[in-house]
């Protein structure tokens, strides 16, 4: 969440990334990654709709037991329900092990927009319209990597939206981008990328000023909304850059990070994916999902920092990541570590999935059809952020070029294996529930019986 390295946003940038080894860049002007998303079948005018292609594929904790999707989660993601709505009429259904990318989540499958094309053209022209090629201190294969992230980004997390929305948010999470970039390089003199403090900064703020503009004309009501809290992450982002590095618990972690990791931004993002100028939810009519809305939040920084640990520390930049945090709290290596925040983000999709449930069946919620097609929307950002960390190349790149562990012995196990389960057994990582913790009790005997410790592995691709 590649050719990325990360920050504590939701968005990762280049910038932090010490000299590595990196895949191919394609140019924005290569048939391979312009290519058209839609074919006529013939004798038929119904566009056939291809998934934008990917060329990496990985898990960063893939634990001996791992148990695959679960038939009964989710239902209403699963192919023969897709069909039956136009709720999903801008979307491609992507199933994951098709696309033979690892997927050890309950989610059924992600979602994708048809117009990653369209969304490809809007990040890029907002780009060239901020670095004119004549003065642009980037370079072209730094903007190329902007457009790659945001495009994959935004089209796999909100895939709902129609042609115009997903264009505007494409744009958006370019911002959000850059400013990120400029905050964390302490690039303070360059407005042109920068989120001002307020509304109304008497200095022009090139990028903020623009898509603020786009996004009130789009959406006066909504807008104001998403245009408040792009401004509310701009300011926290900048007050966290001297925050704490260390936490007395995962849940004081979690409570940290959320907000400079942008989760508030992120699922307004996907409110306002969802929403018409002529509708608008006030907070009121969404109290009903906001425990829904938390379990995905924590859902989204988790699989961020377990997919990105592997840049960070290679960027010298981990201090700030639940994987560490984990790793600090219990005593245990990382890959046990990592293993912990897996079974965290199963435990938090059983949660969800109960939550789900009982918002579409409990008679006494008095839960309208808004409320739930934002509870399936955030759902949907959950799987798709899934397969955007899984499929970055970045990601994928430095996990490979990370050492096996010292903590192992010849057999491949941990040898604090008995710390963790005693870790495991006193609680001392708060925010586990008792049902995850007897699911890592289980996987870890597994793994101590059978000696396999999990590794990265590289899979083949269809071009």
């Amino acid at each position: 969440m590649s050719i990325l390295s990360t920050s504590r946003a939701f968005l990762c940038h280049p910038g932090r990334l010490r000299p590595v080894s990196l895949p191919r860049i394609l140019s924005l002007n290569t048939p391979q990654c312009r290519r058209l998303t839609q074919t006529l079948r013939l004798g038929d005018s119904t566009p056939i709709y291809y998934p934008r292609p990917i060329s990496y594929a990985f898990d960063p904790a893939a634990p001996a037991n791992q148990s695959g999707t679960t038939l009964q989660a989710f239902s209403f993601l699963h192919s023969s329900n897709l069909a039956q709505t136009s709720e999903y009429q801008h979307s491609i259904p992507l199933n994951p092990q098709d696309l033979k990318v690892p997927w050890p989540t309950s989610l059924p499958c992600a979602l994708q927009s048809q117009y990653w094309r369209e969304a490809e053209d809007a990040a890029s022209d907002f780009l060239q319209t901020l670095f004119a090629s004549n003065n642009n201190p980037k370079g072209d294969k730094y903007l190329t990597a902007v457009t790659d992230a945001v495009v994959s980004y935004a089209i796999n997390l909100i895939p709902l939206c129609d042609l115009a929305r997903i264009k505007l948010l494409s744009r958006t999470f370019v911002l959000a981008f850059l400013h990120d970039d400029a905050v964390d390089a302490g690039n303070v003199s360059d407005k042109n990328v920068l989120i001002p403090i307020e509304r109304n900064s008497p200095t022009p703020h090139k990028a903020f000023d623009i898509l603020s503009e786009e996004i009130l004309a789009a959406d006066p009501i909504n807008g104001a909304i998403l245009v408040e809290d792009i401004l509310s992450w701009g300011s926290t982002s900048w007050n966290h850059q001297q925050g704490p590095t260390h936490f007395k618990s995962l849940d004081e972690y979690i409570a940290h990070g959320l907000e400079d990791f942008g989760a508030t931004l992120i699922l307004r993002c996907v409110e306002f994916s969802i929403t018409t100028p002529c509708s608008s939810s006030s907070p009121t009519d969404l109290q009903s999902v906001s425990y829904l809305k938390s379990l995905c939040a924590k859902h989204l920084l988790l699989t961020n920092d377990l997919y990105s640990y592997a840049k960070e520390v290679a960027s010298g930049d981990a201090g700030l990541n639940a994987v560490r945090v984990v790793q600090d709290l219990m005593g245990v290596s990382d890959s046990s570590a990592k293993m912990m925040i897996r079974f965290m983000l199963r435990d938090l999709e059983r949660q969800m999935d109960e939550e789900y449930t009982r918002l579409l069946t409990s008679s006494s919620m008095n839960v309208n059809d808004v409320q739930l097609k934002h509870a399936r929307a955030m759902i949907i950002a959950v799987a798709g952020n899934m397969f955007f960390s899984a499929t970055c190349d970045r990601h994928y790149t430095l996990q490979l070029s990370m050492t096996i562990p010292s903590h192992t012995d010849v057999t491949g196990r941990d040898s604090r294996q008995r710390q963790i389960y005693d870790n495991i057994k006193n609680y001392q990582i708060l925010g586990l529930s008792s049902s995850c913790l007897m699911y890592a009790r289980s996987d870890f005997s597994m793994q101590a019986k059978s000696g396999i410790k999990p590794q990265p592995r590289q899979v083949p691709l269809r071009p």
